[in-house]
């Protein structure tokens, strides 16, 4: 058997998470992997629990920062726990590869970009497995994203408006944070069309000669 990563003659088995959320570790899929991929992925395994605590309270010290009077001794407590957990995500995903295995919308295993003799190893020893170059459909459907998008957009328009007229001197993070709303509204715009394969030159408006 070769590694699902790089075809390696000598793979490890790891249990990989399938979960899109990261703090879960089930469900899981064995896989074999390259050495230096397992090892980021039980490194993974073991910090991905803590996820969801470290980002609570990366969040509690940027609504700190943003809205409590903090003294100078506090403020820079909060800013070190908050940039620290704006760096976690990175340490904790150190490594791993670019696109991991997942669960698709109607039950079926997807292991993207794996090289192409171990693909046809796979499908000589199990018959239900199918190699395709088509690429990943997106986790959600078209209303989700465009439910989002709306929401987004709605909510950076209404910010923008009561910062601007409230009357008071507001946090710059909270004029950050119009911006942000209104730049991933796009994205998840963006993300209503279908995936492209690689190569694909994407128009816009959608379908535009």
């Amino acid at each position: 058997m070769l590694a699902i990563t790089d075809g390696t003659a000598a793979p490890e088995w790891v249990e990989v998470p399938l979960s899109r959320w990261r703090f879960k570790r089930r469900p899981s899929q064995r896989l074999p992997l390259d050495p230096h991929t397992a090892k980021s992925v039980r490194r993974h395994l073991r910090l991905a629990p803590w996820s969801l605590l470290v980002g609570l309270v990366s969040l509690a010290a940027w609504s700190g920062l943003a809205f409590a009077n903090l003294s100078s001794v506090s403020r820079a407590a909060a800013v070190a726990v908050a940039c620290a957990g704006s760096l976690w995500p990175l340490a904790e995903r150190r490594g791993l590869p670019e696109h991991m295995p997942s669960r698709t919308r109607s039950g079926e295993l997807r292991i993207p970009q794996v090289p192409v003799e171990v693909a046809d190893q796979w499908v000589v020893q199990n018959p239900g497995v199918i190699a395709t170059d088509e690429p990943a459909p997106r986790p959600h459907s078209r209303r989700f994203y465009a439910s989002w998008a709306t929401g987004l957009l709605t909510a950076s328009i209404a910010l923008a408006a009561v910062l601007e007229n409230d009357g008071r001197e507001d946090s710059i993070l909270l004029w950050i944070l119009v911006p942000a709303l209104f730049f991933t509204s796009l994205t998840m715009v963006w993300k209503m069309q279908p995936p492209a394969k690689d190569g694909t030159v994407r128009t816009w408006p959608p379908g535009a000669a």
